[in-house]
């Protein structure tokens, strides 16, 4: 009776984790759907400012080329006023592109956050078909250990894993050198 009630308390673990993470996943999709278009929205808002300022940007030098043809020389001449009209537009942009960085790094750390639970999510699926071997005796106790010790740290260094695949693909280090990590960091 003994291996039932661990197997069905292993499976009704399992269900719950499933089901707590549905809901998590729910409700940060909604957020990054938000966070996206509000992404969309700052690229749009920057772009027309730079259309703005290119525009500006096209009649000064118009300006400054006339000047050198009429009067054959090639001093400074007054954009004061198109700097002024430019001014608001600058700040702008500036509070645009920081409001741009920071709805990006939320994405990016809703993104971390779902790996994150993902990897969560495989430890305790591992660790429920581990507990279901060890109750029918299919694995020793010293197995059952082993590989949960394994199962555990890759949980464990989740964040050191995520630095070093990114230092793979931004080219930082050699495939050599990112599966000596990650054996130490998985093994």
């Amino acid at each position: 009776m003994g291996i039932f009630d661990r197997a069905l308390n292993a499976l009704g673990n399992a269900g719950n984790n499933m089901s707590m993470g549905a809901a998590n996943t729910g409700a940060k999709m909604g957020t990054t759907a938000q966070d996206s278009s509000e992404i969309v929205a700052l690229k749009m808002q920057i772009g027309t400012l730079n259309q703005e300022l290119d525009a500006t940007y096209s009649v000064i030098g118009r300006r400054y080329v006339q000047y050198v043809i009429e009067k054959g020389e090639m001093p400074g001449i007054d954009v004061s006023d198109m700097l002024k009209m430019m001014e608001p537009k600058l700040e702008r942009l500036k509070e645009l592109e920081r409001k741009l960085i920071e709805a990006e790094k939320r994405v990016k750390d809703i993104d971390i956050l779902r790996a994150k639970e993902r990897a969560e999510h495989e430890f305790y699926n591992e660790k429920n078909v581990l507990d279901r071997a060890l109750a029918m005796d299919v694995l020793t106790q010293e197995e059952y250990n082993k590989r949960l010790a394994v199962a555990r740290k890759k949980l464990d260094n989740f964040e050191e894993i995520r630095r070093v695949r990114s230092q793979l693909e931004m080219g930082l280090i050699s495939r050599e050198e990112f599966n000596a990590r990650m054996g130490y960091l998985t093994r």
